[in-house]
């Protein structure tokens, strides 16, 4: 959760962040104008914490003369669910190559159950960095408001 205070009103700051959200390509999938609004930001083959698919929450509350937002993001449940199952396949696979290699004798058929377990790891460390760095795009899109 990521909070900014701005010095506009709630109809104000709700108009800019909805034009710089169009901007930056996100879709608008719910909005309550002018107390949230809920975008789709990034891609299912996203890589990187901003890249990646997300669903981001913004409300906003008024303060005085400012306006308080306050956003949520998570990570999209697709790109999740391909993600655990690209794991699931990789466990699958990696043991499986593995036996045929011992089974048949085939040096390649070790070297690529390896690979698999290299790009298995590499992906788990991926992920967990992009979760833990989920708000990086909304920190940097709540930064451009006045």
């Amino acid at each position: 959760m990521i909070e900014r205070v701005v010095k506009l009103t709630p109809e104000k700051s709700y108009d800019e962040l909805k034009s710089l959200l169009f901007r930056k390509n996100c879709k608008i999938t719910a909005e309550e104008h002018p107390k949230s609004i809920t975008v789709e930001q990034g891609s299912l083959w996203g890589v990187s914490p901003k890249g990646v698919k997300k669903i981001i929450s913004f409300h906003f509350v008024p303060k005085d003369s400012e306006t308080r937002i306050i956003s949520i993001s998570s990570l999209a449940s697709d790109w999740i669910i391909l993600s655990i199952s690209s794991y699931v396949l990789a466990g699958i696979f990696i043991p499986l190559f593995w036996w045929l290699a011992i089974d048949l004798g085939e040096r390649m058929l070790s070297l690529l159950s390896i690979f698999l377990a290299i790009v298995l790891i590499v992906g788990i460390i991926l992920d967990v960095g992009i979760y833990a760095l989920r708000d990086s795009f909304v920190e940097e899109t709540l930064r451009l408001l006045p």
